[in-house]
């Protein structure tokens, strides 16, 4: 008779999860390593919504979470903005004695797993409002639903492994979140943004005053968010580097919007920070739900493209971690019923190749159309050529300097400089890091003539595409 792990190894990781017993153990499930966080994970990951956050069509959520523990998911993902959702998984934990305070607290099972959250508010604190929420209530609300009583009440040795500041969608929400960061130890600071309070629950301090118990209770800081450009300049305003993961839509019709894998990804890799891509199935369009897209009680839908594929697309875009999938429905008597064992099977696959990802976009295009990720991803803007390009002379040299070109649909391959027509320079695509622009430095005599201009030109691994 086969162990689960001969099953593993005889089948093959792609042709295994229809077929994955119930009690499978994680380590036969392949990791990933989760950025610069020092974490590997299973590349699956357990959103927060569906049937978590909208529980009217499931009996019994909580099963949900401890279904996916049984199966060997190890990266939990949850919100403050997910009504039940935190809940759910204190619910959930008391079933499998994760709370530290359980007599039969399981310590190996809480180490294996990779639990994150996420706070919708910018401050920490804001005296003009001192009744609203804040990050700092966000985080103690999450740390007393997900491992206390749900009152107020957190059991020492409770930690979350990130939490992350959620849904960024502009600019000013960006400067809201750095607010008073660099004089976090003034009290005359106000309003103080979400990173200098969270900074305290991370070290175990009290710069802010918001921590006066010292609480060490996250490990990590992310963000999240739907526009590429606004995550870019939340991380190339992050010069302290603490900023370690970044959770954002990608799928199948990502180029087909602004797109985040040609974008913003490469900003995030290039920083070290790790990816988890949500909005896999285009929060339900992709099955043409006609009522609440954000639940999905079927495993797909008849004719229509299989989870299995929609997840292994993402999986397979370089620079992609993890992929954060709700499930709306398990069936433990029936493995063919079960979401979690079909998105299992697009997580354990081969990665697909290059044909093979477009001919998986040219399926959904045929099937599911182009326009599933209007609710959440800004519109196709094309190639955006650099901008801010300037010129310095330093003694007999010129420094030219420009910010980051904008990815349309195929990925930067470069940067050519241009003196009047001449094309004097080619300078491979680096992803800009930071709020410093990208440079060239070169002897005056090697750029004669002007205007100088600075081009981006494209990679073309995918064909141009009819919009």
């Amino acid at each position: 008779m086969y162990s689960r792990r001969d099953l593993l190894r005889a089948l093959g990781a792609a042709a295994v999860a229809h077929r994955l017993p119930s009690g499978l153990w994680a380590e036969e499930l392949p990791y990933r390593p989760l950025g610069r966080t020092g974490r590997a994970v299973v590349p699956l990951a357990l959103g927060g919504q569906a049937t978590l956050q909208y529980p009217t069509n499931y009996y019994d959520p909580p099963d949900i979470i401890v279904r996916a523990v049984e199966l060997g998911l190890n990266y939990l993902d949850t919100a403050n903005a997910y009504g039940p959702s935190q809940a759910q998984y204190g619910m959930a934990f008391d079933r499998i004695h994760l709370k530290p305070n359980d007599p039969n607290y399981n310590a190996a099972l809480r180490e294996r797993l990779y639990i994150a959250s996420k706070t919708s508010n910018r401050y920490s604190r804001n005296r003009s409002q001192p009744n609203a929420a804040t990050a700092i209530s966000d985080l103690k609300n999450t740390m007393t639903q997900v491992f206390g009583d749900g009152r107020g009440y957190v059991p020492e040795g409770a930690c979350l492994d990130c939490f992350q500041i959620h849904n960024l969608g502009s600019i000013a929400q960006v400067d809201q979140i750095y607010a008073g960061l660099e004089r976090r130890d003034d009290p005359q600071v106000d309003p103080l943004g979400a990173l200098a309070g969270l900074l305290d629950f991370r070290d175990g301090a009290n710069l802010t005053g918001l921590n006066p118990e010292k609480k060490r209770w996250i490990k990590r800081i992310g963000i999240t968010g739907h526009p590429a450009d606004v995550l870019m300049n939340c991380m190339q305003r992050d010069q302290w580097h603490i900023l370690e993961t970044l959770l954002l839509p990608i799928n199948v019709n990502d180029r087909r919007y602004f797109s985040n894998h040609l974008n913003a990804v490469p900003v995030a890799r290039a920083r070290g920070m790790a990816v988890i891509a949500i909005k896999l199935f285009g929060q339900g369009a992709m099955y043409n739900q006609p009522t609440n897209p954000t639940v999905i009680q079927t495993v797909g839908v008849p004719g229509g493209v299989a989870p299995a594929d929609l997840i292994r697309y993402t999986l397979s875009l370089p620079g992609v971690d993890a992929a954060a999938v709700g499930i709306g429905h398990i069936n433990r008597n029936d493995l063919s019923d079960d979401q979690l064992v079909a998105n299992i099977q697009g997580a354990v696959a081969p990665s697909a190749s290059a044909a093979e990802l477009l001919a998986i976009e040219s399926q959904v295009a045929q099937i599911h159309g182009t326009s599933t990720n209007g609710s959440f991803q800004p519109a196709y803007k094309g190639l955006q050529q650099p901008t801010g390009v300037q010129v310095a002379r330093d003694a007999d040299r010129l420094i030219i300097r420009w910010n980051t070109a904008l990815a349309g649909d195929q990925p930067i391959h470069a940067y050519q400089i241009y003196a009047g027509a001449n094309l004097v320079a080619t300078v491979p695509f680096t992803p800009q890091t930071t709020l410093d622009p990208l440079s060239l430095t070169a002897p005056a005599s090697a750029i004669p003539g002007d205007p100088i201009r600075v081009v981006a030109t494209v990679n073309s691994p995918f064909p141009p595409r009819r919009r």
